[in-house]
């Protein structure tokens, strides 16, 4: 079981179904098999097989293997075993520690950037710096990476810190997020696929957005950029950040347009939130119900969400999306944008109904994945003397729902989509 409290938390049918079918989402987007599935290697012809695309290995004079993101350290470490000794150097920036031979694994940190991440992408990029035009780039780009992978432009690390936690304190989207990202770093954006030029470059994209904008996954550091500094600004400008974080001016980069240097990178889309609503929608249907997709892509606050998607749940169905919504912060509790759309479920959850909102990579800004929520957690809740709404007027959900005992657990998955929520009624 990916869900490790499992038994405990699957007290009635409905809610052992609903954990069920997340255990077939999670299984649907693990790093180790996606890969072993869809990286395909003939030794003996070197023919190099993804999906649909095929790469003849012998063409290149060295391959260069790289990641970074929350799934980087599990991908490369299984590319390796598929490609051996054709690999001649490497590096994996994750949260993780490994230990890969001549590929260098360096531990990073998130959701905000340090010292540790800029030194750590200094080395990636002195490494890809050295590749010429015989080369091959295979790059694992991963969700995690727009803080993992960090070169600030004209400013100190404290500085993009500090704009960063200003834009997620005002709620501002991952689009937006990661369009100020883009214009404030000399390796997003575009700006690797400008570093490995003139060598070819594929890059296996493991998309955390909604919508799968692969230009947005770690800040699409090789994918050629379509905003614009002005874009950037207005962000900023939106959310009053540089008066938040009292800044004189922010200097914006602009992102590499040439289309020379996006004429050799092969940007694959290897692994999205499509996959685990598949697989969750065939094990829905499996067990019975009638499925829905509410959105492949949905946005917004998590506690104006939660009603809504509650609102549009029918007896017999089973209603999924996928997506990342967004959490205002006015109070100083605990707990990410998961357990908060499942505490604000609780207000309009039916007797008959189970809703379970999670995060794919296991960490809802917490030890846990997310929460799952129906009217017998109301009872304990009663029991305990907890106001639901005084909790989420603290951001504290974290909290309410370990002592109810509804947390999700699973440590961490080495997979990062994006969040995925599940209601049965």
């Amino acid at each position: 079981m990916i869900i490790k409290n499992f038994n405990s938390l699957a007290t009635s049918v409905l809610r052992k179904q609903a954990l069920t079918i997340a255990e077939s989402g999670f299984s649907a987007i693990n790093t180790e098999k996606a890969v072993e599935q869809n990286f395909l290697y003939d030794s003996k012809k070197q023919q190099l097989k993804i999906f649909q695309q095929q790469f003849n290995l012998a063409e290149y004079k060295r391959i260069v293997l790289v990641g970074f993101g929350k799934a980087a350290l599990e991908a490369v470490t299984t590319i390796q075993k598929i490609l051996k000794d054709k690999i001649s150097c490497g590096y994996v920036l994750d949260l993780i520690e490994g230990s890969l031979g001549n590929i260098v694994c360096r531990v990073g940190t998130h959701p905000l950037p340090t010292k540790v991440n800029i030194e750590a992408t200094k080395e990636l990029v002195a490494m890809l710096e050295t590749c010429e035009k015989e080369d091959l780039v295979i790059c694992v780009v991963s969700g995690g990476g727009s803080a993992l992978l960090c070169q600030p432009h004209d400013m100190s690390c404290e500085t993009e810190v500090s704009v960063i936690s200003g834009l997620t304190v005002k709620g501002a989207t991952i689009t937006e997020l990661n369009t100020v990202r883009k214009h404030i770093s000399s390796v997003k954006g575009g700006h690797l696929a400008q570093i490995i030029y003139p060598a070819t470059c594929i890059s296996l994209i493991f998309s955390d957005v909604p919508g799968d904008d692969i230009s947005m996954v770690a800040s699409g550091p090789t994918v050629k950029d379509s905003s614009f500094n002005r874009d950037a600004a207005a962000v900023l400008a939106k959310y009053n950040i540089l008066e938040m974080c009292q800044l004189p001016s922010c200097q914006l980069l602009e992102t590499p347009k040439e289309d020379k240097y996006f004429e050799r990178v092969h940007n694959i889309l290897f692994v999205s939130a499509k996959q685990a609503l598949k697989a969750m929608k065939e094990k829905a249907e499996d067990l019975g119900f009638k499925v829905n997709i509410f959105s492949e892509n949905f946005q917004g606050e998590a506690r104006k969400l939660a009603p809504e998607i509650i609102s549009g749940l029918k007896a017999g169905q089973c209603l999924l999306g996928a997506g990342e919504s967004t959490v205002k912060i006015i109070g100083k509790g605990e707990g990410g944008r998961n357990q908060e759309m499942a505490l604000a479920a609780l207000a309009n959850i039916k007797p008959d109904q189970v809703f379970l909102a999670l995060a794919s990579d296991g960490k809802d800004n917490s030890e846990a994945a997310g929460a799952i929520v129906d009217a017998s957690v109301i009872k304990r809740a009663q029991g305990l003397g907890l106001d639901a709404e005084e909790y989420l007027n603290n951001n504290n959900s974290y909290a309410f729902f370990e002592k109810t005992g509804d947390l999700v657990l699973t440590g961490k998955t080495n997979s990062n989509i994006s969040d995925f929520f599940i209601g049965l009624s």
